[in-house]
């Protein structure tokens, strides 16, 4: 399971003094790139080997102001082509938990625009985050 920090930044609130709903898609983008981090070698967009073709999330409860917040992901399914990651937004102090979600990625070759099999080596990355 990987953890990510997330800085809430002032342009996360609505009016309602909350994170507004689509900065969660934001902090999912952000733990995601954090695996890339972790176990990829991407020096050009090109080289980031897969696509996002869905995304799930259930609200749970409300970030306020002054939250300490992160996310945990993991990888809780792998297919041929595909896999999906799951995710919890908590509060580092409290663990409320915030959002629960899920995204499915496709392996995917920008540069050939075609998808692809999940090679061994990255697949290998992948097992090492399941649970």
């Amino acid at each position: 399971m990987i953890r990510t920090e997330i800085q809430i930044r002032f342009n996360d609130m609505d009016p309602m003094r909350r994170v507004n709903n689509s900065s969660y898609s934001t902090y999912l983008e952000l733990a995601r790139l954090d695996f890339c981090n972790r176990y990829l070698s991407v020096a050009e967009p090109e080289d980031i080997p897969f696509v996002l073709a869905r995304v799930e999330m259930d609200l749970k409860a409300s970030v306020l102001p002054g939250a300490s917040v992160y996310v945990s992901t993991w990888v809780s399914a792998i297919g041929t082509t595909s896999w999906e990651f799951s995710y919890e937004i908590r509060d580092g102090k409290t663990e409320t938990l915030y959002v629960s979600a899920k995204t499915v990625q496709v392996y995917f070759d920008y540069r050939a625009k075609t998808k692809k099999p999940i090679p061994p080596e990255f697949l290998k990355s992948l097992e090492k985050e399941s649970l």
